[in-house]
């Protein structure tokens, strides 16, 4: 059997991809044979085969200051922190694999590894992406075909990575909720009933997810336009998205919420097109949660976008880095039927490639290859 540590210095602090990844996984492998399987997070609740580490989160006044003074940032210090919990358990406990999406945590581990000669694997999964090198690590996960063909354009060994996508917690089967429900469920969260809605779930930002683009570009459409409800956590660029918003939709014209990870799957079946304006991602969770409720995903046109949204990428991509595009192409959405047929067959595309279900004995299959890497 396989000892594996799955890590996460932000799952409990912050919700985020990454986060939502890492519990997903634990979720998925902890009932496998061949592995035993620990869950390290910042906070939260706990439990068989879960234990929170003591850190200073990414927010708290002290990690912030610390981060401030420092020169690395509160992102940094909350992974310093928690790393310095998990050693401890690195000692007692000496695991084979030690599985993780933070590269600082990466290079701590690595670090530590070389002063013990302890004999763990570091096994990084490269969802942000970080590009090539990736020396100090023993594997690498690549989510998505381009990243891994980056990586060996650069020199990396195709022998110590697999081209594994993320995994997402979905059904087998796509319920469509009928008008009344939908309609009755949207008043139950405070949304419009009868106007269509454009949905983006990403952190409430301009300098990576670019809101400031989103709203831009919808306040351009003729009225009445839809209304655009922004999901996702709140940082420091935040209140400047809010301002914006306003200024340019009216504050009767959107939402911006901050849900716990779980009660975002209650918004995915209310909304009518789902925008992600970024226009570069490992490979967006959000973006293959919402196409699993049959969605119509709006996206830079970019090898990532291609690889999710496959046929349907000519109709659904654009150059998003400019002015006009993305506002022309919710036009064209918005002209099109979204029949329940074509809702069903995104449903597939996503539960067929991107399901946990389809997706977990890769995953195994990942970690005993890392684990047996001489």
């Amino acid at each position: 059997m396989i000892k594996v540590f799955l890590v996460s210095s932000g799952l409990g602090n912050v919700k985020r991809g990454f986060e939502s990844f890492t519990q997903e996984c634990f979720d998925t492998l902890v009932t496998d044979e061949s592995l035993e399987i620990t869950l390290f997070k910042g906070s939260g609740n706990t439990g068989e085969r879960v234990v929170n580490l003591a850190n200073l989160p990414r927010r708290s006044f002290l990690g912030m200051l610390l981060g401030k003074i420092s020169g690395r940032g509160a992102y940094f210090i909350e992974q310093f922190t928690f790393t310095l919990s998990l050693l401890p358990y690195i000692q007692i406990q000496q695991p084979d694999v030690i599985y993780f999406s933070d590269g600082n945590i990466g290079n701590l581990l690595w670090h530590w590894r070389r002063l013990t000669q302890q004999k763990y694997k570091l096994l990084y999964s490269n969802g942000g992406p970080l590009p090539p090198e990736f020396e100090r690590w023993d594997w690498v996960q690549q989510v998505a075909p381009i990243h891994l063909k980056i990586a060996i354009d650069a020199g990396v060994s195709e022998e110590k990575q697999s081209l594994v996508p993320y995994g997402i917690k979905m059904s087998r089967e796509l319920n469509l909720l009928s008008e009344t429900d939908k309609k009755a469920k949207r008043k139950q969260l405070y949304l419009p009933t009868n106007r269509t809605i454009i949905l983006s779930v990403a952190t409430i930002n301009k300098s990576h997810k670019r809101l400031d683009y989103l709203i831009q570009e919808l306040a351009t459409l003729p009225e009445p336009r839809p209304y655009l409800l922004l999901l996702g956590q709140k940082d420091e660029e935040s209140a400047e998205i809010f301002a914006l918003a306003d200024k340019l939709l009216g504050k009767d014209n959107f939402s911006i919420l901050t849900v716990p990870p779980e009660q975002v799957f209650s918004y995915y079946p209310l909304a009518d097109i789902f925008v992600l304006a970024s226009v570069g991602e490992g490979l967006p969770r959000a973006l293959l949660e919402a196409m699993s409720y049959g969605l119509p995903c709006l996206m830079h046109n970019y090898e990532v976008a291609h690889f999710v949204l496959a046929e349907a990428a000519s109709k659904q991509t654009a150059n998003f880095k400019r002015s006009g595009e993305l506002a022309n192409l919710i036009s064209q959405t918005l002209l099109a039927k979204n029949e329940p047929s074509t809702r069903l067959l995104r449903h597939q595309n996503i539960y067929n490639r991107f399901s946990w279900e389809q997706l977990r004995s890769q995953y195994v299959e990942m970690i005993h290859r890392c684990a047996a890497k001489i």
